[in-house]
């Protein structure tokens, strides 16, 4: 490869474990490519970068318009997920050729220089959720989910750095300001559902069909899983990345909590990716790092920061800017002293 990739996750302090199982995995698989944590937060002390496996770029760094604005609008969740393009455009501007975003909840298994080198030749690779039509017991539920949350995974998404891919980067940050929330019943899933127009409106688009890149709980009963001396295979060619969405180590019996009643002794070879990904996680702090506060949970006060307040700001829509920073609550014009005193109790 002459092309300069580079790898990237997003995580707040909370998820520092998983990002870095995500870190780890990934350079053991993959050492000549570098790899960087966007940190969605702020490190206040909790943890040294120089002892982690990641370079790490502050949220502060990528050049988010009104971030004081967006990181209040959303939850922690739905803002890692809302600076996902953000983060992907402001690398392809610093120079790199392209771009591999793995969500912080990600195993890498094998080496992904074969999709390193599929993107010298697209602009934009997706995976779709499913490449077979689900048959077992519960296929139209799972297709009906799929249809709700999109086609598309947003968990690994590759772009390279041409003009045509940067313009859908620059329109999807555009619906990601504000719009980057889990309302199924209005078309939106976060920042997922919008990747359904790339395949149309990006020149160079290429659908990934590896039933090895991106396995997860959403198309898991459609993939043979195998371990073999270590190494994991999926329909007979090697897994590089298995995804762990929604699964909870400290349930370990579940594969995730969005279908609390299947078990991952019933995935056959994929038990033993999930005891693997369990073990990981707790040798990389879980215990520890998911007591860790986030640094724009709470008002510069003390209260907590609820939903009915993000609501409320998101209500407002552009006349919040008048607030400045949301959480200060000093002064006659802050967003604090503007909520009706029951709001302010509820925080």
């Amino acid at each position: 490869m002459t092309a300069r990739f580079i790898a990237v996750t997003i995580a707040s302090k909370p998820y520092l474990s998983l990002a870095r199982v995500t870190a780890r995995s990934f350079h053991e698989h993959n050492p000549e490519i570098p790899f960087t944590l966007v940190l969605s937060d702020e490190m206040d002390g909790w943890f040294e970068i120089a002892k982690e496996p990641f370079s790490l770029l502050s949220v502060n760094e990528i050049g988010l318009r009104q971030l004081e604005r967006i990181r209040f609008h959303y939850s922690p969740q739905e803002f890692s997920y809302a600076i996902t393009p953000h983060v992907i455009d402001f690398l392809l501007a610093e120079g790199w050729d392209g771009v591999l975003f793995l969500k912080q909840e990600t195993l890498v298994l094998d080496t992904l220089v074969p999709l390193c080198e599929a993107l010298q030749r697209h602009s934009l690779m997706l995976t779709p959720h499913l490449l077979d039509p689900p048959r077992r017991s519960g296929a139209l539920r799972r297709e009906l989910d799929v249809l709700r949350a999109g086609v598309y995974n947003g968990g690994v998404v590759l772009v390279a750095n041409r003009p045509e891919s940067r313009r859908f980067l620059a329109w999807w940050k555009e619906r990601t300001f504000s719009d980057c929330l889990c309302r199924v019943e209005e078309g939106l899933h976060y920042e997922q559902r919008w990747l359904d127009f790339a395949p149309s409106l990006v020149p160079g688009a290429h659908v990934i069909r590896d039933p090895g890149v991106n396995v997860g709980h959403w198309n898991l009963p459609e993939r043979d899983i195998r371990v073999e001396n270590g190494r994991v295979t999926a329909n007979g060619g090697p897994c590089r990345i298995f995804r762990f969405s929604g699964y909870d180590p400290e349930h370990p019996e579940r594969i995730t909590k969005y279908y609390p009643d299947r078990r991952v002794d019933e995935t056959g070879g994929a038990a033993s990716v999930f005891e693997r990904y369990n073990r990981m996680l707790m040798e990389a702090g879980y215990a520890e790092t998911k007591m860790w506060p986030y640094a724009y949970g709470r008002f510069d006060n003390g209260a907590e920061v609820t939903e009915a307040h993000r609501s409320e700001y998101r209500r407002l829509g552009d006349q919040a800017v008048r607030f400045g920073d949301p959480l200060a609550t000093s002064g006659g014009q802050s967003f604090w002293n503007s909520l009706e005193p029951a709001l302010r109790e509820d925080g």
